[in-house]
């Protein structure tokens, strides 16, 4: 019983992060993107070559070219040269 309960939390876990929306930065500088969900406005920071999930209930992010997306989680976003695409 024991290893079912851990099992069922590992693969809520897994789910969970499934469905968040990640950020790879392929500029050779890092990038700050504003990420607004709710009501709150955060700062988020993508160093060079890095990747970073956020967003896993919904959100819209300011790009840092000007650019406003709604991402409701599970998408792919990337930027290269300063131009985004998201998939």
């Amino acid at each position: 019983m024991k290893k079912f309960v851990i099992a069922v939390a590992a693969s809520a876990i897994s789910i969970g992060s499934a469905y968040a929306a990640s950020v790879k930065n392929n500029d050779t500088n890092a990038q700050t993107l504003v990420v607004t969900e709710g009501s709150t406005k955060t700062q988020l920071q993508v160093g060079a070559g890095e990747t970073v999930e956020f967003c896993s209930g919904g959100c819209f992010v300011t790009f840092p070219n000007g650019d406003r997306e709604a991402l409701t989680g599970g998408e792919t976003v990337e930027m290269t040269g300063g131009k985004i695409s998201i998939k």
